[in-house]
């Protein structure tokens, strides 16, 4: 899923409405219906009704694709949604179903509002438990009201707190997704790229895990995207350099981030502080921005200090180097999903599994 805007100014306990655009913001929207005892009946009713309002405007591709006063460019998306889910279920082997074979306008609207938190002294999540899928670090709102409010409520317990839109969704295979109109109006590598990530939540879930839950659907769809464009139906070199690009910069992007990440800890683990802690901070997010605007990543600001905003990012970007030496090639992509999938089910901690199998690899 693709976010919009960027970020805007604010304190450490502030939010912010900004989602940089390489930033998947997703909410698992399907299995909110089961979470009425966390929620209330009031939660339980506005959620059933944003599912449902999607859910009402699919309209089959096929459909869509026989009417000749088609826009031209929402052909080609939907052209691509329909290569790119095949190829996703052969020979990638995800999990398809009746997935992207339908679509749903939602233009001028955000879905939802996701809302995230996290202590200011360490670098933990705020967390949420949901039935079957676990604990989760951020919660749904259905009204940029109800997210500010609970915002408000979470500055007030002295928590970073972060709010931002999702634009695209999974239900993990419990309804077809459609391709929605939010996610079809960017480039066919980043619709690609949605399309795969989206695809793997629905061929796995560790209910828990959020981490690595997105992290491998990170993996999986850029890597996915690099092999659809590159030696895969969708071959074009312009394409297939644009993927490899993207797919680069997010590992570079989750490098210096997770060096952040270290060495923030380590700052926590002293207990300086308030004052000294916050200054040493701010140094750390200002030369993790300075690295960043070096490889053209960012514009050199990674301000005001956020835990929230940070394992936000993180929650994406874990471990993406380790994902990839999976598969070293493209043909090997079909292979390491059926690998890691089979070997991660069940794991106490599957990014330990993960380099297990990596280091395995290596060695052959």
């Amino acid at each position: 899923m693709r976010g919009r805007g960027r970020a805007r100014a604010g304190g450490a306990g502030s939010w912010s409405s900004r989602t940089p655009s390489w930033r998947r913001a997703r909410l698992l929207l399907g299995l909110i219906l089961l979470q009425g005892c966390t929620g209330g009946a009031g939660y339980l009713l506005r959620a059933g009704w944003s599912e449902a309002r999607i859910l009402w405007r699919r309209r089959p591709i096929a459909e869509l694709l026989a009417r000749p006063d088609l826009d031209p460019a929402l052909r080609e998306r939907l052209q691509l949604a329909l290569a790119v889910r095949a190829f996703a279920e052969h020979p990638l082997g995800l999990r398809v179903g009746q997935s992207y074979t339908t679509f749903a306008d939602v233009e001028g609207e955000d879905l939802v509002y996701v809302v995230s938190a996290a202590w200011r002294d360490r670098l933990e999540a705020y967390t949420w438990r949901y039935p079957l899928v676990g604990r989760l670090p951020y919660r749904g709102y259905f009204a940029r009201a109800d997210a500010d409010a609970a915002a408000q409520a979470l500055v007030a317990q002295d928590l970073d707190v972060d709010v931002h839109p999702a634009v695209a969704f999974s239900t993990l295979g419990w309804f077809a997704d459609p391709l929605l109109s939010s996610a079809a109006t960017g480039p066919p590598v980043a619709v690609a790229e949605t399309i795969f990530h989206e695809l793997f939540h629905a061929t796995l879930y560790l209910a828990g895990n959020a981490p690595f839950n997105e992290s491998a659907a990170t993996f999986v769809g850029h890597r996915g995207a690099i092999a659809f464009f590159c030696s895969g139906p969708g071959a074009d070199a312009g394409r297939c350099d644009e993927a490899r690009r993207r797919w680069s910069a997010v590992r570079t992007r989750g490098r210096i981030l997770g060096r952040l990440a270290a060495r923030l800890r380590q700052l926590y683990a002293t207990h300086p502080p308030i004052v000294l802690r916050e200054q040493r901070r701010t140094g750390l997010l200002r030369a993790a921005g300075a690295a960043l605007a070096r490889r053209g990543l960012g514009d050199g600001e990674l301000l005001p200090p956020n835990n929230a905003r940070l394992l936000g990012d993180l929650l994406y970007l874990t471990e993406l180097d380790t994902f990839d030496r999976l598969a070293p090639r493209d043909s090997d992509l079909g292979p390491a999903i059926a690998t890691l999938v089979r070997s991660v089910r069940g794991s106490a901690d599957p990014f330990a599994t993960l380099a297990a199998l990596a280091s395995r690899d290596e060695r052959r």
